[in-house]
């Protein structure tokens, strides 16, 4: 999971270009009496439709980030706390087996994910059990598909803050452009 752990810095760029943004917003935005002496009508709409698509890649970064620092937590709490559990199924599986097969029992000690998996999600509301299941399907058999999950987060959380900061600059670009002379 090496390839997420710059999650974290990713996300504090983005946090930081976001407070730049708003601030940058809240002042093109008050200040409107002052810069449009200064930038023509375009300019000014063009400014604020830069800064206002940064901050929405902004937010849609934020959330990739969080995707992907939940998916992260949640694999590595799963593994810490099924290790144990594997490891005594596994002893007792012996156990139940040579029981049976003295008693000349046939049994299926298999653990079935998908029996785990509908226990899990009982206490949940319909609608979650059927995004849950739904997950469920879209990954069946593949056993790296919460990490393939952080990735996926990962990688959109790189393309939001990219358009984020390409964006603003845009928006500092558009202001050189459309002002008028000083």
């Amino acid at each position: 999971m090496s390839m997420t752990q710059t999650s974290p810095a990713v996300d504090r760029f983005s946090i930081w270009l976001l407070g730049g943004t708003g601030a940058s917003g809240a002042l093109l935005v008050t200040q409107i009496d002052s810069v449009l002496p200064h930038l023509s009508v375009a300019g000014f709409k063009v400014c604020l439709a830069s800064i206002v698509l940064s901050a929405v890649f902004g937010f849609f970064s934020k959330y990739k980030a969080l995707r992907c620092q939940i998916q992260t937590e949640v694999d590595a709490k799963l593994t810490e706390l099924v290790a144990p559990i594997f490891t005594k199924h596994e002893k007792d599986q012996v156990e139940i087996r040579a029981l049976a097969e003295r008693r000349g029992l046939e049994l299926e000690t298999e653990l079935n994910f998908s029996n785990v998996i509908a226990e899990f999600s009982r206490p949940f509301p319909f609608w979650i059990r059927w995004l849950i299941n739904r997950q469920t399907e879209k990954t069946r058999g593949h056993r790296q598909a919460g990490y393939h999950n952080a990735v996926r987060a990962y990688f959109g959380q790189l393309r939001y803050a990219f358009l984020q900061a390409v964006l603003f600059l845009s928006f500092l670009i558009a202001a050189g452009w459309y002002s008028g002379p000083i």
